[in-house]
């Protein structure tokens, strides 16, 4: 005769242990994402420091799964917490709001990847594609009133999934492109 009561008993510790497995996977993905991110931190935080922009590494939840400009990809709002580095430019005059909308990346609005009006913060954001084992930057600065400036380099605009030297080169030239704005906007300013 078999024991339905041992039999759910059975099934019960067979799915707790699942549980208790995806839940340590889900531990050790978090841990690799925060390592792979402080790795890129401490390499590139002294010179964003002196720059005089802000930089954070922090632990975040809610979070788009994929984040990509193009609205064609597939979107997954995610529960699980992700590791990201984020640089603002909260203090700078002439980049403070010149972000893209957040509805440009939502994919749940109608004006996914589609300028549309507003100013918003700006930003570089970085994170960590464990699956991939590739680090991912979003720059989302120096837009004209959300459409691409004409006086920039255009990969200023572009995200890049890659290693590490190829993320701090991107950064590089999304830097340069947003010092020289700076720059620019200064001297006339002061020769106004």
């Amino acid at each position: 005769m078999i024991d339905l009561k041992q039999l759910i008993n059975d099934n019960m510790a067979v799915l707790d242990a699942e549980s208790n497995h995806q839940e340590m996977l889900a531990e050790q993905k978090l841990e690799r994402q925060c390592e792979a991110l402080k790795g890129l931190y401490n390499e590139i935080q002294p010179t964003i420091k002196e720059a005089g922009y802000h930089i954070a590494l922090f632990k975040q939840g809610k979070v788009f799964a994929k984040k990509r400009r193009t609205y064609e990809e597939t979107w997954e709002q995610s529960d699980e917490h992700v590791w990201l580095i984020q640089i603002e430019f909260e203090y700078s005059k002439c980049l403070k709001n010149t972000g893209e909308s957040e509805s440009f990346y939502a994919p749940h609005t109608k004006y996914a990847g589609q300028h549309c009006g507003g100013n918003a913060s700006a930003y570089i954001k970085f994170v960590w594609d464990d699956d991939k084992g590739v680090y991912h930057i979003i720059p989302n600065v120096a837009y004209d009133y959300n459409k691409e400036r004409d006086d920039v380099d255009k990969l200023i605009y572009l995200e890049l999934d890659g290693t590490k030297d190829m993320i701090v080169e991107r950064l590089a030239l999304v830097l340069a492109n947003v010092m020289r704005l700076e720059r620019n906007f200064n001297a006339t300013v002061e020769g106004v």
